[in-house]
């Protein structure tokens, strides 16, 4: 009777990869499919004229029409306004909240709180919206009802062209701000209790002890957070597009509404697609940036 023959090492490590590769196909085919084809489908067609009957190659010609006029620019000033108030109204508030949620020794009423913050999250941000919208009209909106009842004058918030990103800036922190509090919490649960026992035992105050333990160690996570609310910020859209359409005065008229409007107003694709390779190329840049000047290993 004839022996099986074994298997060679060989055989057995090519196996397993065939099984590891079938195994990682469907996430594989997934980013290929959603992420990297719209890309490199964007980048093709940043190169034509387009229209819904044909496509014309014009080499730089689309780059040149969004890059050499005002409202592209104009745009992105805006967005970086949002961005820079929206930021620091989220990531510093979610930090300090994190850390006293933290500090809270009974485990269920700081699970309680912490769904509390984490619910206006889940909120659909159309709808946070449009609640948003009727809370902050200036003529019967609960807001300025509160601010006369305290002597103040009521504001125009959403219809007024300086104070119209500074209300959006606020709206999005109040979505966003579980979501950090979230991440900032899981963080603060893993940092090791010795280093703040040997810093009171040796008279740091509490402020010494945020100041040189808390904060290097939360490093990473600080650098986390804020790119991942860089890039939400940066493509905010829903709020805009719900409550002022661009409005007063273009004077919200966010990168991701001007590329709204490009393609699916306008019907120009190559520009929009020029519009997108910009804001891709940019987010990038800057989150690379961040992670790698910003980010350092604190040991003890």
């Amino acid at each position: 009777m004839n022996a099986i023959p074994k298997r060679s090492l060989w055989d057995k490590f090519k196996c397993k990869e065939v099984v590891g590769f079938l195994f990682i196909l469907p996430a594989f085919l997934y980013f290929v499919f959603v992420y990297y084809y719209p890309i490199l489908q964007s980048l093709y067609i940043s190169f034509h004229d387009w229209s819904p009957f044909a496509m014309r190659f014009v080499g730089l010609q689309m780059y040149r029409k969004v890059l050499f006029r005002s409202v592209f620019w104009h745009s992105m000033y805006i967005t970086t306004y949002f961005v820079i108030l929206s930021i620091p109204l989220t990531v510093i508030p979610a930090l300090f909240i994190a850390i006293l949620l933290n500090s809270i020794i009974r485990i269920k009423l700081r699970n309680i709180l912490t769904v509390f913050y984490f619910l206006p999250f889940v909120v659909s941000l159309v709808a946070a919206a449009l609640i948003w919208e009727w809370l902050l009209n200036p003529h019967y909106g609960f807001v300025n009802y509160l601010l006369e009842r305290v002597g103040i004058p009521g504001q125009l918030w959403l219809r007024s062209p300086t104070q119209v990103i500074p209300s959006l800036a606020g709206i999005n922190a109040w979505s966003r701000l579980g979501f950090d509090v979230i991440l900032f919490l899981a963080a603060l649960q893993t940092l090791p209790m010795e280093l703040y026992e040997a810093a009171e035992i040796d008279g740091a105050s509490k402020f010494q002890r945020f100041s040189h333990i808390t904060l290097p160690l939360l490093n990473p996570q600080i650098i986390l957070v804020v790119i991942i609310e860089l890039i939400f910020d940066f493509k905010i859209f829903d709020q805009v597009y719900v409550t002022t359409q661009g409005g007063p005065a273009n004077q919200s008229r966010v990168i991701i509404l001007h590329l709204y409007d490009v393609a699916f107003k306008w019907f120009k694709m190559g520009q929009a697609c020029v519009i997108g390779l910009m804001v891709f190329l940019l987010l990038l840049s800057l989150s690379f940036f961040q992670w790698r000047f910003f980010r350092r290993t604190v040991t003890y």
